[in-house]
Order: structure tokens, then sequence, then C-alpha cells
């Protein structure tokens, strides 16, 4: 009888293992669109996670938000905001992990280049349209020999993107006109000259094929391209290069509202800021009142809390700490 009792007692034991197992990754699938910025932590953490089924894919920031507004997939995935009045009814905007932009350079035997905020809005604009121009050998004199009497290629984003809007509003502010924050390029600079690329591995692909190219591109998706990043000027004057840590070190100065839209001041005076940073949010409904927009909260959570702390730094992301990480949380509990 012990060993009948033993037997039943194993197999009601791997029934109740056999039961819980599955309940974990049988909970609601949800999808998510935007931010191609994100696309290696969103994938990183969705492939972590066990409570729900998350897929996302990164289509770009401005698809993200067109996907969401049509009800499409269940969060969004955004560097940039909704147009004004283009805003769907009962969302909210949930910050989930920052970095760095970066203005990447590819010309031969050169690896390091100082850029001013005016030197890159001048070559972007077509105005400086040679490497050794005195304005560039100005700020680089120990490799001013070095720089060449090369037309310099311009890349940039073609599609609607995050990436795109941040430099513009990067540009918008310390520079001035014509940038305007858009997700457009066109918009954004008031120009078509250069190459565009889908994505920041559309823009690097180009840059590779082009040689004394310039263009932009978040460190997460440009640190292993092979191409070199410019030491860009912060507001306190100093020649920074894109990092993890010089980008915390400027986000951590930003102030964030009640909304969870973080307020960037890209003059402030960071001592080893890097200055040219963004921030990525989540998109999510308050009022759906349905079992997936639960689960998308309890996602983004996580996200958060869990994964992003864990994950971020090793794949070139800041994560949320401080005033900015418990805004985010009090915005997350708003989804519904």
């Amino acid at each position: 009888m012990r060993k009948v009792s033993g037997i039943v007692a194993a197999a009601a034991l791997v029934a109740s293992v056999a039961l819980v197992g599955p309940a974990a990754h049988a909970g609601e699938t949800i999808a998510g669109s935007g931010s191609s910025y994100m696309g290696a932590i969103q994938k990183t953490c969705a492939a972590a996670y066990t409570d729900h089924t998350v897929t996302y894919s990164p289509d770009g920031s401005g698809t993200g938000k067109t996907k969401y507004t049509a009800g499409t997939v269940q969060f969004a995935g955004s560097d940039s905001l909704f147009a004004e009045g283009k805003e769907p009814s009962n969302f909210t905007y949930v910050p989930l992990v920052g970095g760095p932009v970066g203005i990447l350079f590819n010309i031969p035997g050169v690896t390091n280049l100082n850029l001013t905020p005016k030197l890159i809005s001048d070559i972007f604009l077509g105005k400086i349209t040679k490497w050794n121009h005195k304005n560039i050998a100005a700020v680089n004199k120990a490799i001013a020999k070095k720089l060449p009497n090369e037309t310099i290629q311009i890349t940039y984003r073609s599609d609607g993107s995050g990436t795109t809007n941040n430099f513009a509003n990067y540009m918008s502010q310390t520079v001035g006109k014509p940038w305007v924050a858009n997700d457009a390029w066109a918009t954004a600079s008031g120009s078509t000259k250069g190459t565009g690329g889908a994505k920041s591995a559309g823009v690097i692909a180009a840059m590779k094929s082009l040689p004394y190219s310039i263009g932009y591109a978040d460190l997460a998706d440009a640190a292993t391209a092979g191409l070199s990043f410019a030491a860009v000027q912060n507001g306190a004057g100093q020649f920074i290069k894109p990092s993890v840590n010089s980008a915390k070190l400027f986000l951590a100065k930003q102030l964030v509202n009640a909304q969870g839209v973080v307020l960037f001041d890209y003059n402030e005076v960071v001592k080893g800021g890097y200055n040219l940073t963004l921030l990525a949010y989540g998109i999510a409904p308050t009022k759906a009142g349905n079992a997936k927009a639960k689960a998308t909260g309890e996602y983004l959570k996580y996200f958060l809390n869990t994964c992003s702390p864990k994950e971020a730094a090793k794949l070139n992301y800041v994560s949320l700490s401080g005033g900015l990480l418990k805004t985010a949380n009090s915005l997350v509990a708003k989804i519904k």
C-alpha cells in the first residue's frame, strides 16, 4: 500500500507541476510596435518575461504611434511624443529607458573627432561640405593635417524616427532655425541633402558603404558597427563621447512632468555629461478595461523594475532611477 500511495503522490506532484509550468506562459498575448531604438532591450525583456507572451516589432516610432492609434497593438514604443492634436484618447506615456545618440563618422585614417553643435548643424545642412574645412580644423588641431579634402557624405533616417526627432530638438535648442523637432528628416532639418536609410541599421549600412560619411544613430544600435563616434561639445564646453555613463549624468539632471514627459534642456551645464541624449516611452491605454491592458501594465512594470536594471547597461542603454523611475511607476499603475 505504501508503494501505491507513493506512486499516487508522485503522480499528483507531476500533475501539479504540469499545471503550474504552462500557466506561467499561458497568460495574455500582447503586441507592441515602434521605436527601433528600443528594439534590442525590448527583445531581451520580452524573451525573459514569463507571465504573459510579449512580442515587439521595432518598426520605428512613427509607425508604432500609428499602429497604437489604429488599435492594432496593445502598446507602442516611441522616442518622441504625439504631435499636438494627434493624441489618442485615454492613454499614458511611460518613460522606459534612455541613452545617447551618437554622431558617427567614417573618415579613413581618422578615429577621433571633436564637433560642436554649430558644426554638426552646418555639416548636416550642407553649409560645410569638406572635412578639412577651417572651422572643423579649428577644434581638431591635433589631427588637422589628417582631415582630408573630401566631400562630406551626409546620411539620415528616411523613416519616421524618434531618433530624428530628438536629434532635431537638440539642434533646435543648441543652434536654432531651421531645426524643428519632428520625426521626418525633411521637416526636422528643412533639407533632403544626402543619403537616407531606414532605421538605425539603414543609416549604419549606408555609412559603411560611403567613405567620408557622417550620420546619427543611438549607441545601442551603433556600438558594435565598427564606426567612430565624434566627441560632442556639451554645455560645460567639454568634448564628450557618447556612453552609458555620460548619458546617465545628463539624463539625471532633466526634469519630468506628472505626465511622464521629460523636459530636456540640451544646453544644460553638466560636467562629464553627454547632452545629445534621448528617452524612449511606452504608450499604453488607461481605460481599456480588459485583460490585455492589465497584462501590458504588468509587463511594463517588469521592464522598468526588473529587466532594465539588469540588462540596460550591457546593451548600451540607461536604466531609469530616482524621481524619473518613481514617476514611471506611478504612470504604469494607470494602465488598465
